[in-house]
């Protein structure tokens, strides 16, 4: 019943009209082409990243698939070494013709990558990935609180809570802000040193994170004496004259945070925000807890926002699905796939 292909730039006009109308009204991707081609557009073929089904008698679509791969922001990477899906629906029409399916089979015969993730997963979609024998899971959501804030605007904080963990602060340890020159100074050693599935470059994180056509990331190196073992990029969010700092990035192993205590104080300091937050899988707990953070349970009456365009004061619970093997590393931060981009298009006070 479907042709299925990537979407091309003829496509496009219709592409908008399927996000628009089947997915999300005035969603961005329908409307800015800027952050369309910097997310999805092949600028070696031409292509964009979206597998479509098109009705074979109409060819109208009726299914899309978007994906993004790190190849995006780095060409040197391994273009078959992992691959994030987005976008994944289909139309009320094609309902019991499996379409879906045939979207995700499509993209894993023409891709063939290592290693498939799904991030933002529907409770939906968990059955059906289980079903094919991959993972699923759920973020985990860290926090601290900024002790020197009294009322809150963003989060919802109960006054015992507002008291930082006791931790050790290693005084060999500190965070400083780097641009995409320092980036680029630092070893390929550190690099090379990954371990997760999802390996990350010093030019996927310039091009992703610090050449964003809309938001404005920062970067930070975590420095022990002289050498630098681990690289934070973080996003400042803000709502009704407030602020709070999301990592949404960071490379090294995760005990490279432990001791880090006093200086995201400092950070929340400086930046006269609320909280510090970061969603993520495959940084060990207990790293995260030895470098300040509190981990917010899923009945927690504590509330850490994570929509800010628009704003909604909810705890948000953030699944996924790996194909990574069992037993296989892995991590997952904000910045992958799709989690961390513009909603609307609000220019940036900072």
């Amino acid at each position: 019943m479907y042709d299925i292909r990537l979407a091309k730039a003829a496509d496009l006009p219709a592409l908008r009209l399927f996000i628009e109308k089947q997915w999300k009204a005035k969603h961005i991707l329908a409307t800015n082409d800027v952050l369309l081609d910097w997310q999805h557009l092949n600028k070696e073929t031409g292509d964009y990243n979206f597998v479509l089904g098109l009705e074979k008698r109409t060819q109208e679509i009726h299914g899309v698939l978007g994906f993004i791969q790190p190849s995006q922001f780095d060409v040197t990477m391994q273009l078959k070494q992992l691959c994030w899906m987005a976008i994944w629906k289909t139309h009320d029409a094609a309902r019991g013709g499996k379409l879906g399916r045939h979207l995700m089979a499509h993209l894993e015969e023409m891709m063939s990558p290592a290693f498939l993730y799904a991030i933002g997963a529907s409770a939906m979609s968990l059955p059906l990935y289980q079903a094919l024998g991959y993972q699923v899971g759920r973020l985990g959501h860290f926090f601290i609180l900024n002790p020197e804030i009294n009322v809150f605007k963003l989060a919802t904080v109960h006054k015992s809570r507002i008291v930082p963990q006791i931790q050790i602060d290693d005084d060999k340890k500190c965070i400083a802000q780097v641009t995409a020159d320092d980036i680029l100074q630092i070893s390929p050693e550190f690099f090379n040193k990954q371990k997760s599935a999802s390996y990350k470059s010093a030019v996927y994180l310039i091009n992703r994170y610090l050449s964003h056509p809309i938001y404005v990331y920062q970067a930070y190196k975590i420095q022990h004496a002289l050498s630098t073992v681990g690289l934070i990029v973080t996003r400042i969010c803000s709502h009704d004259d407030a602020r709070a700092i999301r990592v949404v990035d960071f490379i090294g192993p995760s005990d490279a945070l432990r001791g880090l205590g006093s200086q995201w104080l400092n950070l929340l300091r400086e930046e006269g925000a609320e909280y510090i937050d970061f969603y993520n899988a495959g940084v060990e707990e207990s790293d995260l807890l030895a470098s300040g953070f509190t981990r917010r349970t899923t009945n927690d009456s504590t509330v850490i926002p994570n929509y800010f365009e628009p704003f909604s004061k909810i705890n948000v619970e953030i699944d996924y699905m790996v194909t990574v093997p069992a037993g296989q590393t892995y991590r997952i931060v904000k910045g992958d796939s799709d989690l961390d981009r513009p909603n609307l298009l609000v220019k940036s006070p900072f």
